[in-house]
């Protein structure tokens, strides 16, 4: 497979610190309170949410930004989608015995080929 890196940046919430300090008396803020799962009742009891993990990045001080995550996601669920979605219709076919059964069998093999060989192809990049 490919090789997946990551830049994380330090999370500007927490100050890369983990911890979220952003409410009332250096208290938890509510969007990382919510996050935490704590009850919408102990919202305004500022002891509860002193020290809660940060939100944005999980407690561990730095963040992935949104179009790294997604620039690493997208091709993989796109060839998930491609391949399931193409088996998928040759088994409606096949149960439904189209007439289109072989051309639809060919499109499909060539198109699992295809990523099955861009993902599990053992030249590096």
């Amino acid at each position: 497979m490919s090789e997946i890196t990551v830049n994380l940046h330090e999370c500007r919430h927490c100050a890369g610190l983990g911890t979220c300090k952003n409410g009332a008396n250096e208290s938890s803020c509510l969007a990382c309170a919510k996050k935490n799962e704590l009850h919408f009742w102990e919202y305004d009891n500022q002891d509860k949410r002193k020290g809660l993990m940060c939100g944005s990045c999980g407690g561990i001080g730095k963040a992935e930004p949104l179009t790294e995550r997604m620039h690493n996601r997208i091709p993989v669920i796109l060839a998930f989608t491609l391949v399931f979605g193409s088996m998928l219709i040759i088994f409606f076919a096949a149960y439904r015995d189209s007439k289109f059964f072989s051309e639809l069998l060919t499109f499909a093999s060539v198109i699992v080929g295809s990523v099955s060989g861009y993902y599990f192809s053992n030249k590096e990049k």
